[in-house]
């Protein structure tokens, strides 16, 4: 079982009002560190970070992180999917890294940011399924919230080789491949 994996040491803001079981402490920050991720089936993405003052707080959900002071962006923005189960891996894609990206919310709003790391699932019924599998693609945006969105809801950017222009009658593939199969 994994539950908690090592992430990039990555710094942050924790939104105070986490801090104060939401009963006070809004519109303040706290820097810290995010240094692992922490999935729980049917759970928002969650984080361990450590604060500035030494404290390290686990289970952190990804609204509650920014990389600067920032107004709030409602769960339901900040993550398409819930976490799929306790196993998976985090890895900050070597090509991926540094990329511009921007995002298309459940609102209908697009938003831009920069990739941080990812989470793919293992061993959990949806992860196996071909049209239901989700990354988790970590993004910190321009205005400061983090956001964990699918491949399908963001377009990279690279000015070197990417024109993007994504087709949008594009399917979802829905079949297993197997060459013995």
């Amino acid at each position: 079982m994994t539950l908690l994996a090592e992430t990039p040491y990555t710094p942050c803001y924790v939104r105070n009002e986490f801090l104060f079981d939401e009963q006070k402490g809004h519109k303040e920050f706290t820097k810290a560190v995010v240094f692992a991720f922490r999935a729980e089936p049917a759970r928002a993405p969650m984080f361990q970070v450590m604060l500035e003052s030494g404290a390290q707080w686990a289970r952190v959900p990804i609204h509650m992180i920014c990389s600067k002071p920032c107004d709030p962006l409602p769960l339901q923005q900040s993550s398409w999917w819930d976490s799929y189960g306790y196993e998976f891996t985090v890895v900050a894609l070597p090509f991926l890294k540094g990329h511009a990206v921007t995002a298309l919310g459940r609102d209908g709003q697009i938003r831009k940011g920069n990739y941080l790391f990812t989470v793919d699932w293992m061993k959990t019924g949806w992860s196996e399924v071909p049209d239901q599998h989700k990354n988790h693609h970590f993004i910190a945006l321009d205005s400061g919230p983090w956001i964990s969105y699918p491949n399908n809801r963001l377009v990279w950017h690279d000015p070197s080789w990417i024109t993007p222009a994504p087709d949008r009658e594009w399917k979802t593939p829905s079949r297993f491949y197997s060459v013995e199969g």
